[in-house]
């Protein structure tokens, strides 16, 4: 059941211990071919994608999906893969669906939203991955959209130094300015039983600090899903941090929403910046 995995790793020009995970799993063997298979691995499932072997692997990108998207909206909805594959990296998509990217689950969390994998799940099965199974060796790219880009901003502080550059785009990165939030009220109890936890749990703008992965910022001023100043703030607390920190780049749309629209529109800066952050 390995041989597919280590076919896409070998293709990748990356090659995995001895030791391997007895949490992984590849299916299915015949998707291979395609350099197109799925790895099930610390409860979760990415999707993974290589270049062809006319290309040089280079590195991974990590896509992290927004609320409720599949691991394969990304790749439906914009070329980011198409053009991460030509540029010679591994694309690996994990299937987040409701999550918001919490920790862990607390007694307040609604039943149903604790099937869906958490932020400390997504950090094993990167490791998972890299110690185990040669992903994550070369230069590490990470892209995320809505509750997605909150994902990234809380990877990055909570992995300093892994990913060599990181991309958000129209998240929400202080949910203590939106103590009405469905979503954050159903993962972490009403913000007036649990301000303390809205504010120290989970909230990349409180952890600004520990952020330094060159970060591209992104957002829509007409966004009515998540209010831009999600965004403006979380540039402003980065901007405040005390120690010397990466660069930082942000870039508002005065005219997008919350769209794939706009999403698209922001692939060729994003890749830019990417580009001038190697590793």
């Amino acid at each position: 059941m390995l041989l597919p995995l280590l076919w896409l790793l070998v293709a990748c020009m990356a090659t995995p211990d001895k030791k391997a995970n007895s949490t992984t799993a590849v299916i299915p063997a015949k998707q291979a071919a395609d350099r197109d298979t799925q790895i099930s691995i610390h409860g979760i499932a990415f999707w993974v994608q290589s270049p062809a072997d006319s290309v040089i692997c280079v590195g991974d990108l990590l896509l992290l999906p927004g609320w409720d998207f599949t691991n394969r909206k990304w790749c439906d909805s914009t070329d980011v893969c198409k053009t991460a594959l030509k540029k010679g990296y591994r694309v690996l998509a994990p299937q987040m669906m409701r999550s918001v990217y919490a920790t862990r689950y607390f007694p307040e969390t609604r039943a149903d939203l604790k099937r869906y994998p958490t932020l400390a799940q997504l950090d094993s099965a990167i490791e998972g991955l890299s110690l185990n199974h040669g992903f994550f060796k070369q230069h590490n790219l990470v892209l995320g959209l809505s509750t997605g880009a909150r994902g990234v901003a809380l990877l990055c502080e909570r992995k300093p130094g892994f990913f060599h550059a990181a991309a958000a785009l129209s998240g929400d990165y202080n949910q203590v300015a939106m103590p009405g939030d469905n979503l954050m009220r159903l993962t972490y109890g009403n913000y007036a039983q649990f301000a303390k936890r809205w504010k120290n749990t989970d909230n990349p703008q409180t952890a600004a600090d520990s952020l330094k992965t060159p970060l591209y910022l992104g957002h829509g001023a007409r966004d009515r899903v998540v209010p831009v100043s999600q965004t403006r703030e979380f540039n402003a607390a980065l901007a405040k941090r005390t120690a010397p920190q990466s660069p930082v780049v942000l870039h508002i749309n005065p005219a997008a929403g919350h769209t794939f629209g706009y999403w698209r529109s922001e692939l060729p800066a994003v890749w830019d910046f990417f580009m001038r952050h190697p590793q």
